[in-house]
């Protein structure tokens, strides 16, 4: 049975309406946007599904994140039960009406861990709950929400706030050592000097090794460019001297390697959602 999506103008006005909870069985949907958030978690069949032209095939146990402005649909549906949680910025944290993508949105609400998904993104990817934990969070959010009992909002907000950090873990990945011992040593290179003007060509005039093939390697192993890694571990340094010293941002973006500081900021923008000033407002 399809169903039909709350007016996210209406949801605003009315605080019960904020945020909307349903279990129902999905068919095929074609292609759709949205002007609110939403988490859909499978629990039971299978499907086709269609996000901002990524196919992936949904089974149970599997969430995903729909963005503001964002297209979805479904296909080949077989037996797909879903839940469905929408909501609007604000219901998690008035402070937070007017943002504008899931990123900033869970960037803002957790800044103390933004730092650890820099250059990582929450929207266009398929997550799975291997140990149940979001199934029954979500089931309980169900259940209270049928009940509608005095403090619900409360229930709702802290539930919706530990699938955050639940799903922030699974896209945290462990520092590791990679199984080819060159590119370690780049990564070491690049944490050791990256405050210094640095360059692929610097390690490999350094090493005797040819540019091209580690240029290729690293990418194969990391999924970064040499340029994307150094960016992203600047930019994490950087958060950490936001959160935890005086430095003005234009100091902070010197002492991480960036004598540019509009490009610091073009990056930091980039790779956040926000700014170096609203982080570190953020983050005190």
């Amino acid at each position: 049975m399809k169903q039909n999506y709350p007016n996210v103008h209406r949801m605003r006005k009315d605080m019960s309406q904020k945020l909307v909870m349903m279990r129902y069985q999905q068919n095929d949907f074609q292609e759709h946007d949205h002007h609110f958030f939403e988490l859909a978690y499978i629990t039971s069949g299978s499907a086709e599904h269609t996000l901002n032209g990524t196919r992936s095939i949904l089974k149970p146990n599997d969430f995903f994140f729909i963005d503001l402005g964002s297209y979805h649909s479904f296909e080949h549906s077989q037996n797909l039960e879903l839940i469905n949680c929408l909501f609007v910025p604000e219901f998690i944290d008035e402070t937070l009406q007017g943002c504008e993508s899931l990123d900033a949105l869970l960037h803002s609400s957790m800044i103390r861990y933004s730092r650890l998904t820099v250059g990582q993104t929450w929207a266009d990817r398929i997550f799975h709950d291997e140990s149940g934990k979001i199934g029954t969070l979500l089931s309980e959010m169900v259940d209270e929400y049928e009940k509608k009992k005095f403090g619900s909002n409360e229930i709702f907000r802290c539930h919706l706030k530990e699938i955050l950090i639940f799903t922030l873990r699974m896209l945290v990945q462990p520092a590791k050592a990679y199984s080819d011992s060159i590119i370690n040593e780049v990564i070491s290179f690049v944490n050791k000097h990256y405050h210094k003007p640095l360059t692929l060509q610097t390690f490999c005039d350094q090493t005797h090794y040819n540019l091209s093939y580690i240029s290729r390697r690293f990418k194969q192993e990391t999924g970064m460019t040499f340029r994307e890694y150094v960016q992203k571990i600047r930019i994490e340094k950087a958060c950490e001297l936001l959160a935890g010293s005086d430095m003005t941002v234009s100091e902070i973006a010197r002492a991480v390697g960036y004598d540019d500081i509009q490009f610091f900021h073009s990056v930091f923008k980039r790779l956040l959602h926000m700014t170096p000033k609203e982080y570190k407002k953020l983050s005190r």
